[in-house]
């Protein structure tokens, strides 16, 4: 049935409001899309993603785009700015260089959790939503993670221009143990196509 509706996906972009206004449905699809193989799944993870949407939703930088079907949640993508004095390159494996470890206000998008339905997947929903919130963004580059096993994953990024730079340990509250981390260098190419 969501098959034949996808021709009326509807994206939009926002901040901490429109998030908000999905809350639950976001943590529905999060909950859907990665509590399956190939992504490694905790029993506490459902609480602790509501938990961390929640304390996003207070920074100020927070910038999402939700996909939909009539009224229904079928994906999204969300992140923040990191902040200058970040730590995320001190906790990525092997030497990085200067360049890449250096942060300066407003320099770096961090694309902190971006789910599609599965039913929604193969329609473009997921690269609509994708370069969406990058376009919007005002930074010069972006970063994410992604847990090893996600091999398809993987490969939609690295064919969407994201670069793997290395890999780090999840944290005590983190959605996996490991993670490998990934550079987009530019958005330029995805602000020009707006």
């Amino acid at each position: 049935m969501l098959t034949n509706m996808l021709d009326e996906v509807t994206t939009h972009g926002g901040h901490a409001d429109l998030a908000a206004a999905h809350f639950d449905a976001i943590c529905t699809v999060y909950d859907e899309v990665f509590s399956r193989p190939p992504f490694f799944w905790r029993d506490d993870e459902s609480v602790l993603h509501r938990e961390r949407l929640d304390q996003l939703l207070t920074d100020p930088s927070f910038g999402i785009t939700v996909a939909l079907v009539r009224q229904d949640l079928v994906g999204f993508a969300y992140g923040f700015t990191l902040p200058a004095t970040t730590r995320r390159w001190s906790n990525v494996t092997g030497p990085l260089p200067d360049e890449t470890t250096r942060e300066w206000p407003g320099r770096t998008f961090m694309l902190f959790d971006f789910a599609v339905l599965p039913a929604a997947r193969g329609h473009r929903v997921g690269k609509t939503l994708h370069d969406q919130l990058l376009a919007s963004r005002a930074e010069q580059r972006a970063t994410l993670t992604v847990q090893p096993t996600a091999a398809d994953t993987k490969a939609i990024y690295q064919h969407w221009g994201w670069r793997q730079v290395g890999q780090m340990e999840g944290g005590s509250t983190a959605a996996a143990p490991l993670f490998d981390v990934y550079l987009r260098d530019s958005l330029d190419d995805l602000r020009q196509t707006r």
